[in-house]
């Protein structure tokens, strides 16, 4: 009964995704910036666009940082992806189905297609390229997205692939869908090529040129399969100054700003030359505890923490109302979401509990932050040291460099008290917001929390494909995370783009990511 209920969930969403594949051009027209373009009317422009960081990767299998999935969205293609109403749509791959017991799903791919250094696109390359990620010896940071279900891939025939499941996986199609999915050519990794920095997908842009720490140059793949690039060039710029990124909006330097400053966003608004597209999306924003230290291997250190943190004066303040208080382990957009509440600030409550604990006043604790990484991160945590000094902390804030601490984060031996962290979940469903980040051997469970319920509630979740089931298992989850307080849970984002109006055609998915493709520029 069990494997029946699987199949009609599984046709259902397939019939579901057809139904999205067939109603593509209903965009969503609420967005600023959703008036599709004449394109064939518009000769090609460059376009400038201004991140807070650099990307950090150009392989689209070991990058975990959102900017450089910006970056390698517009290289790669994948088999599936994501429409502008963030439903899953064909790529390289034409058509899609599962198999009865959900342990199999085939797919048709696309013929015609040739990489960028001109290796023809096939079902072989998509075998060699998921068989890259899923080996362990190659350590690449999407490992576990991938390996965790996928068993073996089969060559049907030159364009038919088929993917066997070790069990049957609810959210599969979503992520084949995610940014790590991008399809490599199987030259490039036959060769050992340094993908990081050569990359070779079939996307409609291709790498012109990379000057760390000044700029990356992309320009268009004249070979592309889909619509033809409209860009004679993108440029991505690194400016992690909030107010250098608004100016040069302002004075032409840049077309488009990631994230626009929360403090700029209504002057922006009221400009002619200007359009603001704010998005809500999956990413939420915590301060990781180091669970792994004496000091906060107390619950009750962990929850004081979390009560002394003003979390409605961070949202209303400083973010400008542009996001929520989390309520939960996940983003409310997110499949699979419930609230389960948030902590309210009670700083007596806070000293409290770490009277009872023991800590001392004047306790010494480390608070570390990106700067521009994330929108207004820096601001939040000066603020959040503040928060910390009211109830007894002697707080050490440091503001890291992106690059250094993307490195620092990934470093086992990195000794932290609390670490600013924030975590997009770029499929779109639950299981890829909490795995990674909330299981044991999670890979991206930088405070080491650790709960063997939670661990097997989460793999409970992923094996299971009935909607109404994984939403209850995951609710019970987040209940014990949040009762645990392995992290002092902050806010739900918003993404905040401020866009030239010379340029038409933008929109960001609920990963994030700002759409670049079907853009044009007057």
């Amino acid at each position: 009964m069990k494997l029946r209920a699987c199949f009609v969930f599984l046709l259902i969403s397939i019939l579901l995704v057809v139904s999205a594949c067939g109603g593509s051009s209903g965009a969503n027209e609420t967005s600023s910036t959703s008036n599709a373009p004449e394109q064939s009317a518009v000769e090609p422009k460059d376009l400038v666009v201004a991140f807070g960081a650099e990307p950090l990767t150009l392989d689209p299998h070991d990058a975990d940082d959102a900017v450089s999935n910006q970056a390698n969205n517009i290289l790669y293609d994948k088999l599936v992806t994501f429409d502008r109403n963030n439903q899953i749509v064909p790529e390289l791959a034409t058509e899609w189905k599962i198999s009865d017991d959900g342990l199999k799903m085939t797919f048709k791919l696309r013929e015609g297609v040739t990489f960028q250094d001109g290796t023809p696109f096939n079902a072989e390359a998509v075998k060699i390229n998921f068989e890259r990620i899923i080996n362990p010896d190659h350590k690449l940071s999407r490992h576990s997205l991938y390996a965790e279900f996928i068993d073996k891939i089969v060559v049907d025939s030159e364009y038919q692939v088929t993917f066997q499941f070790k069990k049957p996986f609810g959210p599969a199609i979503s992520a084949f869908a995610h940014g790590a999915g991008g399809i490599i050519s199987p030259k490039a990794i036959q060769e050992n090529q340094e993908i990081a920095k050569n990359p070779a997908g079939t996307g409609p842009y291709k790498l012109k040129s990379w000057t760390p720490g000044t700029e990356i140059v992309f320009e268009p793949n004249e070979n592309y399969w889909g619509e033809k690039p409209q860009f004679k060039s993108i440029t991505f710029k690194p400016v992690p100054e909030n107010s250098s990124r608004t100016i040069m909006l302002e004075n032409g330097e840049a077309d488009i700003i990631v994230p626009l400053p929360t403090q700029d966003v209504e002057r922006i608004k009221q400009s002619d030359e200007f359009v603001v597209d704010i998005a809500p999306i999956y990413r939420t924003f915590h301060l990781w505890i180091n669970n792994k230290k004496p000091l906060f291997q107390d619950v009750r250190v962990r929850q004081a923490l979390n009560y002394a943190v003003d979390k409605e004066t961070i949202v209303e303040k400083i973010l400008l109302g542009q996001g929520r208080v989390a309520d939960a382990a996940i983003g409310s957009t997110v499949y699979g979401y419930s609230p389960v509440g948030s902590y309210p600030y009670d700083p007596e409550k806070a000293k409290q509990l770490l009277a009872e604990a023991g800590v001392k006043p004047g306790t010494k604790i480390k608070l570390w932050t990106p700067d521009g990484r994330y929108m207004m991160d820096s601001k939040i945590t000066e603020f959040i040291q503040a928060n910390l000094t009211d109830v007894g902390f002697d707080v050490e804030f440091q503001k890291w460099e992106w690059g250094a601490y993307s490195a620092m984060m990934d470093d086992p031996n990195k000794d932290f008290d609390l670490m600013v962290f924030s975590w997009g979940t770029s499929t779109g469903d639950a299981d890829w917001g909490l795995r990674p980040v909330y299981t044991t051997d999670g890979s991206n469970n930088y405070g080491k929390y650790s709960n063997p319920e939670v661990d097997e509630l989460i793999a409970k979740g992923l094996a299971s494909s009935d909607l109404v089931e994984r939403t209850k298992i995951y609710n019970q989850a987040m209940s014990i995370i949040k009762e645990d307080a392995p992290m002092v849970f902050l806010v739900e984002n918003t993404q905040t783009v401020g866009i030239s109006k010379k340029v038409e055609g933008t929109y960001t998915l609920g990963n994030g990511y700002v759409i670049l493709r079907s853009a044009v520029k007057k």
